[in-house]
């Protein structure tokens, strides 16, 4: 198993996680774990572009550099943190997981992961 693959597996043991994946900026997924049927290329997609206009919010608001997206759905939340300057870690949880570990968790993980890409 790959070093980044081993960090992501890593975010996966976390209750309640269904997905961690890293993505380039581009929207490909350069690694990426699921413990259900998901998507990890249409997350990847969606992620990037989600990033991009949340970026492009912020450049014109003067709130500087975004740390991080949240996004919460009926059935789980979607945390997308960076990965170094051309990546980024995302998240998926199911409904029940504890948002606050995994966000502890992300920032733990994010150094590493850039440093692996």
């Amino acid at each position: 198993m790959s070093q980044i693959k081993d960090v992501l597996a890593e975010l996966a043991k976390v209750e309640g996680v269904l997905a961690v994946l890293v993505v380039g900026r581009d929207g490909f997924v350069i690694e990426g774990i699921t413990t259900e049927d998901v998507d990890l290329e249409g997350i990847a997609a969606i992620v990037a572009s989600n990033v991009a206009a949340a970026e492009a919010m912020g450049t014109e608001m003067v709130r500087g550099m975004i740390r991080g997206l949240l996004m919460e759905f009926e059935e789980g939340p979607v945390a997308v943190g960076p990965a170094g300057p051309d990546a980024l870690l995302v998240v998926v949880g199911n409904a029940r997981c504890n948002l606050g570990r995994i966000r502890l968790e992300m920032k733990r993980n994010s150094q590493l992961a850039a440093a692996l890409v």
